[in-house]
């Protein structure tokens, strides 16, 4: 059996290939979800901007909050 494969790379390529955080060893998550989105591995470069990207739409609305909290604590999930 292959595994489990990202856009017909193994897991172990993806880790291998895929650029990392200074000083380590893992292939960053935001290059693995560019790889699933254009199947091309990424950059340094692409993978700090997709992270900034993340960064910059991270934020959740003062009306989300205001809904869920007002969402009975009964309801089912």
């Amino acid at each position: 059996a292959k595994g489990i494969a990202y856009r017909g790379k193994s897991l172990f390529d993806c880790n291998k290939e895929l650029p990392k955080a200074p000083g380590g060893e893992a292939g960053l998550p935001e290059g693995a979800f560019w790889l699933l989105l254009t199947g091309e591995v990424p950059s340094p470069e692409d993978v700090k901007a997709m992270t900034e990207e993340f960064h910059a739409r991270s934020s959740v609305p003062a009306e989300v909050y205001k809904t869920l909290d007002a969402l009975p604590k009964t309801m089912h999930p």
